[in-house]
């Protein structure tokens, strides 16, 4: 695995622990962020059932307040990334090896299965089966995943480690209101969403499209990336 020589944010603090330590805190801290949104949406739901406009501003802030938590309190042990398209683009970037790449992104699926299931039983909700905007999303969560992607890896390669958390929660608050997706960018959510209740519920007529729009959305931000923070590799 390679790593920038400098601290920075999204990289665990400590690349020697046992891998399956790292992996765990991943698939935790995904499963705490897929059932905080999902639980958030539905309380929001009903608590302004009579103002359904305050639905989504209170689903962003509690979306944001959750991931800044959980990246601060865990991203010390695995990088925080609790999203498979951050794991991807440095595996890409050549920042993460093969073997902990495939473990962090079937922790990081797991965890958002786990974390979408879990919300729906301690709501007592059913799955929807339903929801999103089909091949009419992709655009959306292009930008959204662009976006998202863009901030990471531009406070991860700027080596201003204290800012990342904080950056990410921020963009996710304007993702969530900015775009018609309401900014899912994760895959995580994605798989999380399809076992979920409430308005973070998907159907699996919306799964491919906007995971399509993520990957396409990721590997943009990529690109940009690699052209305003060039670097070389460096082994650690």
């Amino acid at each position: 695995m390679t790593r920038p020589t400098q601290p920075t944010c999204f990289h665990e603090a400590d690349p020697s622990l046992p891998l399956w330590r790292r992996a765990a805190a991943e698939a935790l801290g995904t499963l705490l962020l897929v059932l905080a949104a999902a639980g958030a949406g539905i309380a929001a739901s009903r608590l302004f059932a009579a103002v359904p406009g305050l639905v989504l501003p209170v689903l962003a802030l509690v979306l944001a307040g959750a991931l800044v938590s959980l990246i601060v309190a865990l991203g010390s042990v695995s990088g925080g990334h609790f999203n498979p398209l951050i794991t991807l683009l440095q595996w890409l970037a050549g920042e993460r090896g093969g073997m902990c790449t495939l473990a962090y992104v079937a922790a990081q699926l797991i965890g958002g299965v786990a974390g979408g299931w879990c919300a729906a039983r301690l709501w007592q909700v059913e799955a929807a089966g339903s929801g999103g905007l089909g091949w009419q999303g992709l655009g959306g969560e292009l930008v959204a995943s662009a976006g998202l992607m863009l901030v990471v890896f531009a406070c991860s390669r700027s080596g201003r480690a204290s800012t990342g958390p904080f950056a990410v929660g921020a963009w996710l608050v304007a993702g969530v209101l900015a775009t018609p997706t309401t900014s899912y960018a994760n895959p995580a959510v994605i798989a999380g969403a399809l076992v979920a209740g409430g308005p973070l519920a998907l159907g699996a007529g919306s799964a491919l499209p906007y995971l399509l729009g993520e990957a396409a959305g990721a590997l943009v931000a990529l690109c940009v990336v690699v052209l305003l923070f060039p670097r070389t590799k460096a082994g650690v």
